[in-house]
C-alpha cells in the first residue's frame, strides 16, 4: 500500500505546487514508492513529478487528488484506488467574465466538475472551513479541514540582499512612511483597484509619502493596464510598484521585510497563504471580510468591510500606532503557529486515517 498524489499541473512557485511538494517529502519517509502524478508535465518539475500515463494504482493505494482546476482525466483517475479530493478552491466565473470570457468558462467547467467529483471520492480534504462549506453544498458527505502546507519558515530563513538596502534607503528618504505590500496574482477577485483607492485616501489623510508594492503575475494584460491607469488617475502612479515577473524567494522575503503593512482587498480566497507569510515575517495585516480571509487572519489583524477603501485606510492608520502595532505582531506570530506544516501534517494524517482507515504519520 502506498499514498500517491495527483495534480493536473505542478508549477514551481504556486500554493498548490508548494503544498504537493511538502506533502511528498513527508510521504516519502513512509512510502519510498510514493509519486506525484501530473497531467501537464512541465520541464521545470520533471525531477519531482511522474507523467500520469505511468500511474498504476493498487486497490489498497490511497490517491490524494489536488483539485484547483478542470481536468479531463478526473473521472478515470477517481476510479482508481482510494481517492481523497483535496480542494484548494476555484474562483467563481463572475470575476472574469468582463475581462476574459474564456477564463470565465473554464472556471464554470471546473466548478461543475467539482460538484460531480465529490460524489466519486471516498472523502474530501479542505484547506479551509470556507472551502469545506462549499464542498458540503455540493453534497460531499465526508469533509475534513486540514489546512495548507506552505513555506513560511523558508521565507524567514532567506538571506537579505542588496534589494532590502535599496528599499530601506528609499523609505528613509521619504521620511519613513507606512509602505504597503500585497502579494498575489493581479486578478479581478483580488480587487487591487480598492487598494489603490485606499492608498490615495491614506496619503491624503496622513500626509505620508507612502507607497504600495503589488507582487504577482497578471492574469490578463488589459487588467494590468487598467490598474496602472487607475494609479495614474489617482495621482499615485509614482508610488505604486508593479512587480509582475517571477521573483526569487530571497527577493520576496526582502519586500516583506521592507514593508510596514500587508494589505488585501481580496473578495475571494480559498485560504490566503500570503496573509500568513506576512505575519511570519513581522507585518501587521489589514484585509477585507470575505471568503476564507477571517478564519486565516483570526484576531491577528484588522478585518474591514468589503468595498470600503476608507475603512482600509483608517485601519492602516491604526495599525501604525503603538502599542497596537506591537500587539498585532505578537498575535500574528501566535497565529502562524496554528498553520505550521507539522500542525497541517497532524491534521492531514488524522483525516486520512478517519476517511480511509490507513495509518500514516
Amino acid at each position: 500500500m502506498t499514498v500517491h498524489q495527483f495534480v493536473p499541473v505542478l508549477l514551481p512557485h504556486d500554493a498548490v505546487g508548494n503544498c504537493a511538494r511538502e506533502l511528498q517529502l513527508r510521504l516519502s519517509a513512509l512510502y519510498p514508492e510514493t509519486r506525484i502524478f501530473v497531467e501537464d508535465m512541465q520541464r521545470s518539475v520533471a525531477d519531482s513529478a511522474t507523467p500520469v500515463q505511468d500511474m498504476e494504482l493498487q486497490p489498497d493505494d490511497v490517491l490524494i487528488y489536488h483539485y484547483a482546476n478542470f481536468s479531463s482525466l478526473a473521472p478515470s483517475i477517481l476510479g482508481q484506488g482510494q481517492t481523497l479530493l483535496y480542494y484548494h478552491n476555484i474562483t467563481p466565473e463572475e470575476y472574469f467574465a468582463a475581462w476574459d470570457p474564456d477564463t470565465a468558462i473554464a472556471q464554470r467547467r471546473a466548478r461543475q466538475q467539482l460538484a460531480r467529483l465529490v460524489h466519486q471520492a471516498i472523502g474530501c480534504l479542505s484547506v479551509s472551513e470556507f472551502n469545506a462549506a462549499e464542498l458540503s453544498s455540493y453534497g460531499a458527505s465526508a469533509v475534513a479541514t486540514v489546512g495548507l502546507f506552505a513555506h513560511y519558515d523558508e521565507l524567514i530563513k532567506e538571506p537579505t540582499t542588496d534589494r532590502l538596502l535599496r528599499l530601506r534607503a528609499s523609505w528613509e528618504h521619504r521620511g519613513s512612511p507606512q509602505d504597503w505590500l500585497f502579494v498575489g496574482r493581479l486578478v479581478p477577485n483580488k480587487a487591487q483597484e480598492e487598494l489603490l483607492s485606499a492608498l490615495a485616501l491614506y496619503r491624503r489623510l496622513t500626509g505620508e509619502d507612502s507607497s504600495l508594492t503589488l507582487i504577482g503575475r497578471p492574469f490578463h494584460r488589459d487588467y494590468l493596464l487598467w490598474l496602472r491607469q487607475l494609479a495614474s488617475d489617482l495621482e499615485i502612479g509614482h508610488r505604486v510598484h508593479f512587480l509582475t515577473g517571477g521573483l526569487r524567494a530571497r527577493f520576496l522575503a526582502d519586500h516583506y521585510r521592507a514593508a510596514r503593512l500587508f494589505v488585501s482587498a481580496s473578495l475571494h480566497e480559498g485560504f490566503g497563504a500570503p496573509l500568513l507569510e506576512a505575519m511570519s515575517l513581522g507585518l501587521p495585516v489589514v484585509a477585507v471580510d470575505s471568503s476564507a480571509v477571517p478564519e486565516t487572519v483570526g484576531k491577528a489583524g484588522f478585518i474591514v468591510p468589503k468595498h470600503d477603501p476608507l475603512a482600509i485606510a483608517t485601519a492602516a492608520q491604526l495599525a501604525s500606532t503603538e502599542p497596537l502595532r506591537t500587539q498585532l505582531l505578537e498575535l500574528g506570530h501566535q497565529r502562524v503557529q496554528l498553520f505550521e506544516n507539522d500542525a497541517v501534517w497532524r491534521r492531514l494524517s488524522a483525516a486520512i486515517r478517519q476517511l480511509t482507515g490507513v495509518e500514516v504519520g
